[in-house]
């Protein structure tokens, strides 16, 4: 019996294992980055390791860490272990390299101010610029007094902790007039309009009026404005975001806080007949009683068989020739590829062909969620949407996995206790596999979070950061422009925007799968946190004990 239990354990691994040929084999892209990630997690020499490595296609920290612990070179080695000294050990560090590799505004804030001005006289410029050590001794940023662009280049590279204690003051005029023509402007607005702990600089921020920014920057300008009450400051920054929004959803936005500020029935028409769906516009067509209509929820597909894109090296080559395929040409591509199987494929194909007249709602793995709810259907498909478009074969920049686009911490949790075990991450690149262990993980979240958009940010940016988002006290409170205010200010900047888009694709689908549901009941739950989660009720009921 312990020897069939131990063959069955070696067999998985050996399947689960990379090679070097494998790695060899294959074109410099993610995909390939994430065979070498997982080969650098094996049971390898330092020779194995070397030549894995410098194929990797883009070198992060995970990489150069990963290598350090795999080869001789001696070179790597002591570069990472220089990186990875603590602020408590910089002081002692001989080497001037090896400190200048181990220094970070984060563990120079640690440091005694008598501590960064000798590391600054010892390092001097020779490794690069370590000047902004001596300007965290200065307690004067952005005053009158002040040389302005070494704070700001603090400002930039610090982090929410310093600038909170340290750059969170009433700007003079004057200055805030030298700031807004500096660069890296754009950036401080946006960290500053983001972080609510940063009131008082973002008061200051309040009274820009007119300037020339990016549409990003005017947008943020704009909303900080209308917090403070400066309508006039705010209209003004919102045109400006939207004449120069190039994506429909940006230009929606803007033309829904514009409709915010004056309330002009005419600007709410325009945005309800917007051709795109977002959240914006489907509010919009909601108050005016008009329905969505442009999306498609199958094509026809007589053919058996076809391509299911769940190869992620087969799926990478189709992506590149459709985009390289004008426009007019890919209805020839899209016939190519047809079949019942293909349905995510085409659909994918075709929405590009036709963004923004009609949008892709199809729904092809039905089958693999036969044990759900409409509700969870309507959910999972919301997701997935966002998350790939449908395409199972799919990997993301921070190697997420497959349809539902599943971490691989996450992947090796939930296969410790789902009957579907992974022989090898290749697993998660079929649907069946994805959908089931995205339904064992939102079972964590559906417990605690009720609300659509509070369930995709903890999707996205994981359950501890939505809970310290909510009992924070900074967001979805009683006020004149909420949720809606909460939703623009949230500082994780993918999170943010993929809590807006999974919400609108909810929407769409709980039309289609016969569950209408209220967006604006949706966001006025926001704001009630017996309706959409768990963590402020306890917290409410803690305070109260």
């Amino acid at each position: 019996m312990k020897f069939s239990v131990l063959l069955s354990i070696i067999l998985c691994s050996a399947l689960s294992a990379v090679t070097l040929e494998q790695i060899n084999d294959k074109p410099a892209s993610r995909e390939k980055n994430f065979l070498i990630w997982q080969f650098m997690r094996q049971d390898i020499n330092a020779s194995q390791a070397h030549e894995a490595f410098y194929q990797v296609d883009t070198v992060n920290e995970r990489f150069l860490f990963d290598y350090a612990g795999k080869t001789d070179e001696a070179e790597i080695r002591y570069t990472v272990e220089c990186m990875q000294k603590v602020s408590t050990s910089l002081m002692s560090i001989e080497e001037d390299d090896c400190l200048y590799l181990a220094l970070s505004p984060i563990k120079a804030q640690h440091l005694q101010s008598y501590e960064r001005e000798l590391i600054a006289m010892r390092l001097g410029d020779r490794f690069g610029d370590v000047q902004w050590l001596r300007t965290m001794n200065h307690n004067n940023h952005f005053t009158l007094y002040s040389d302005l662009a070494p704070s700001m280049k603090l400002f930039l590279i610090s982090g929410n902790t310093y600038r909170q204690e340290h750059f969170n003051h009433m700007v003079e005029a004057e200055t805030l007039s030298q700031l807004t023509s500096m660069r890296g402007f754009n950036q401080l607005v946006y960290l500053t309009t983001t972080d609510p702990k940063m009131k008082l600089l973002q008061e200051s921020l309040s009274t820009v009026s007119g300037g020339v920014y990016d549409a990003k920057t005017h947008f943020y300008l704009g909303i900080n404005a209308l917090k403070f009450k400066r309508d006039e400051n705010a209209l003004f920054h919102f045109k400006e975001a939207k004449r120069k929004s190039l994506s429909p959803i940006e230009k929606d936005k803007n033309t829904f806080w514009i409709y915010r500020v004056i309330g002009d029935q005419n600007i709410l028409s325009e945005l309800a007949n917007s051709l795109d769906i977002n959240m914006y516009t489907l509010w919009a067509k909601e108050r005016l009683g008009i329905e969505t209509q442009n999306y498609f929820t199958t094509l026809p597909t007589p053919d058996k068989g076809g391509f299911r894109g769940d190869s992620p090296f087969e799926w990478n080559q189709l992506h590149k020739e459709m985009l390289n395929t004008p426009l007019e040409s890919l209805y020839q591509l899209i016939e190519r590829y047809d079949g019942e199987d293909s349905l995510a494929v085409q659909a994918y194909m075709i929405e590009r062909a036709f963004t923004p007249y009609i949008h892709n709602y199809t729904m092809p793995y039905d089958q693999f969620m036969s044990s759900t709810t409409i509700d969870q259907k309507a959910m999972l498909y919301a997701l997935m949407r966002q998350e790939t478009r449908l395409i199972p074969g799919l990997i993301s920049r921070s190697f997420a996995l497959g349809l539902m686009q599943i971490m691989p911490f996450n992947v090796d949790s939930i296969s410790k206790i789902h009957p579907l075990k992974i022989q090898s991450y290749e697993d998660m690149f079929n649907p069946q596999y994805s959908i089931a262990y995205s339904i064992e993980h939102m079972k964590h979240i559906d417990k605690t979070l009720f609300n659509p958009v509070l369930k995709a940010y903890a999707y996205n940016g994981g359950i501890g950061f939505t809970k310290r988002l909510l009992i924070s006290g900074d967001y979805f409170n009683a006020g004149d422009h909420e949720p809606f205010m909460s939703m623009e200010l949230i500082a994780n900047d993918e999170s943010r925007e993929y809590g807006k888009r999974v919400l609108a694709n909810y929407v769409i689908y709980k039309k289609i799968l016969g569950e209408n549901v209220s967006i604006a009941t949706i966001f006025d739950t926001l704001t009630q946190p017996s309706q959409s989660d768990y963590f402020r009720v306890e917290a409410l009921k803690s305070l109260q004990r």
